[in-house]
């Protein structure tokens, strides 16, 4: 049985193939809602020396094969 996240659950792991400082330090996948989404974190640190994490999510990307609209992933 495959892994599933439970709702307003996410992994990340390290980003392994991180190859530029603006790409992300984890990637993972996790559900918001009952919708799946793609996650990236950075490490940051605040100027007054305050190491933190920035994250973002979005919904997968259409770009291999998924069928729905045409519009572009953000």
């Amino acid at each position: 049985m495959a892994f599933e996240h439970k709702e307003n659950t996410a992994t990340v792991f390290e980003n392994d193939k991180k190859s530029a400082d603006n790409q992300p330090d984890f990637t993972g996948k996790g559900k918001v809602g009952d919708e799946l989404m793609e996650f990236a974190m950075w490490k940051r640190q605040s100027k007054a020396g305050n190491e933190y994490f920035f994250m973002s999510f979005k919904k997968p990307s259409d770009k291999f094969g998924n069928k729905g609209s045409a519009k572009p992933a953000f």
